[in-house]
């Protein structure tokens, strides 16, 4: 009789704990449990949703143009790097040359080369547009367009050499016709004049070229460069040929 009533006694203490049990108290742990989870994948969510934008920022290709009267442009990007060549070189003419090689952000390009230029821009699909400085203080904006289809003749060409031991590094810039081109103003030299406004018009059949000039490595003097016949090799007399390389998505 003592065991039925002890019995009694658990199975209304049972009883009571559940019914306490489905009050307020374990009510707000269930809230509070589904607020985690709630919480939880809301963050799993907001991550997801950076790694896209992230993703989605990302912009490869080949962008040409100008920065106004100081030089021609040309930059190749897969989204994380950048390669950009800046120069002035025409048939019988070249001033300037710089290489740039760095990081693309989630706040655009900064890179200052080896010889103290510093180039800034901005990314979007269709544009790369920022300023050029140099280490004598000239500086410049420049809006450099995409190339739609680069194929194998219009972009950014590089080419690394070595003739009696001395190394060569040349850049050629080439654009299809009306694309993109530069304005060299006062730094042409007696007879050329360039004064030609970046449109972006249609691709056309053939490529324009600008922005070409050779920099002999041991000493920095700029070798002006024949026009670009063919977007494979290019021969300097008295030189030697240079092997080109089309710049592709940072790479060349």
């Amino acid at each position: 009789m003592a065991h039925q009533k002890r019995n009694s006694v658990f199975i209304v203490a049972l009883i009571g704990l559940l019914v306490a049990c489905g009050s307020t108290a374990c009510s707000a742990t269930n809230s509070a449990s589904s607020a985690t989870k709630s919480a939880s994948s809301a963050t799993n969510s907001a991550s997801s949703a950076t790694k896209s934008a992230s993703s989605a920022a990302l912009v490869e290709g080949e962008f040409v143009g100008d920065a106004g009267d100081l030089a021609g442009i040309a930059l190749s990007t897969d989204g994380r790097q950048v390669i950009a060549y800046l120069g002035d070189g025409l048939d019988h003419h070249i001033s300037l040359a710089e290489w740039f090689n760095g990081p693309v952000t989630g706040s655009g390009i900064a890179i200052t080369n080896a010889h103290g230029a510093h180039l800034t821009a901005t990314v979007t699909a269709q544009t790369i547009t920022g300023t050029v400085t140099l280490k004598d203080g000239r500086s410049a904006p420049f809006t450099a367009r995409l190339l739609p289809d680069p194929g194998t003749d219009y972009g950014l060409f590089r080419s690394e050499e070595t003739f009696h031991g001395v190394r060569y590094l040349g850049g050629w810039i080439s654009n299809p016709v009306g694309f993109a081109s530069f304005r060299v103003g006062a730094h042409a030299p007696a007879g050329v004049s360039l004064d030609r406004a970046l449109l972006p018009l249609p691709v056309g059949p053939a490529p324009e070229h600008g922005a070409q000039g050779i920099i002999n490595e041991q000493t920095g003097a700029l070798i002006v460069s024949p026009p670009l016949a063919n977007p494979v090799s290019l021969t300097v007399p008295g030189l030697g040929t240079f092997r080109l390389t089309h710049c592709l998505q940072a790479h060349c």
